[in-house]
């Protein structure tokens, strides 16, 4: 009697680490996958002034950027090769701020890896970030700012989840990329699908409710687009939705657009 005990007491205790293994080991899956889907998340973004309205001033102009530039590393807490300005003469070429070089030693390069985030407002974008410095100008080059220096100058990096919630409520909408984009119940691509958003029909408001890569929204469907219509807001507006969907690519890119000059 006693042995048949003993043994249905290791068989439980069997049972029982098993269940907590398996409960440790989803857990510790979860955490990864969150962690993982994070980074990816604020691998990509853009420098800006650290004053937004500062970026439509005549100082920082067209191509965001301070008068003497930002110094340009080989690698992340590496050497100075170079330096990211603009260069000219605004008197004898009036798109001087809209210009900005590469300047190593004797030679420079225009450069052109820059996002207009605004009407004829341009910010420097860079593709990843270690060590407290950013990737820009070519992402198969080794080309780095430092975070440090930047932020000293009156600048400082956003990746593009956050710099799209910032700016949410001033952008006329956010529309998904082609082929569109699925509306899920949860933060994950397993999660129920609600429907699909296609189209600059589909307004897409952000909230501050973000999971990795994964922001919860309010999609908004317009009979016609509230730029070239003649209808009411209320009369025009077929359908409101809430859900999540997954604004940041698996590369660290937006998966939406916005009109950056208005209608």
């Amino acid at each position: 009697m006693k042995s048949k005990k003993r043994k249905m007491r290791n068989q439980f205790n069997i049972l029982l680490s098993l269940i907590i293994f398996f409960a440790f080991t989803m857990h510790s899956c979860q955490s990864k996958t969150e962690t993982e889907t994070e980074k990816i998340a604020t691998k990509q973004g853009i420098i800006v002034p650290k004053i937004d309205s500062l970026k439509y001033s005549e100082k920082y102009c067209c191509v965001l950027s301070p008068e003497q530039g930002f110094s340009v590393y080989d690698n992340p807490k590496g050497k100075i090769i170079g330096t990211l300005k603009r260069m000219g003469n605004i008197k004898e070429d009036n798109q001087v701020p809209y210009k900005i070089y590469l300047v190593t030693g004797d030679k420079k390069v225009k450069i052109e890896n820059f996002r207009e985030i605004s009407s004829e407002i341009f910010a420097i974008n860079y593709t990843d970030s270690a060590e407290g410095f950013v990737k820009v100008v070519d992402s198969s080059k080794s080309y780095w700012l430092s975070v440090a220096e930047i932020e000293k100058n009156g600048f400082k990096t956003v990746n593009w989840r956050d710099q799209m919630i910032e700016q949410s409520k001033g952008v006329l909408g956010y529309y998904a990329n082609e082929p569109g984009l699925r509306l899920r119940k949860e933060p994950n691509s397993k999660s129920e699908i609600i429907g699909s958003v296609r189209g600059d029909l589909f307004e897409i408001k952000l909230t501050k409710n973000i999971s990795g890569q994964w922001c919860k929204v309010k999609v908004t469907k317009y009979k016609e687009h509230p730029c070239n219509t003649d209808l009411e807001e209320a009369e025009n507006i077929e359908s409101q939705t809430e859900g999540w969907l997954k604004i940041i690519d698996d590369n660290g890119e937006p998966n939406l657009w916005s009109y950056t000059r208005g209608c």
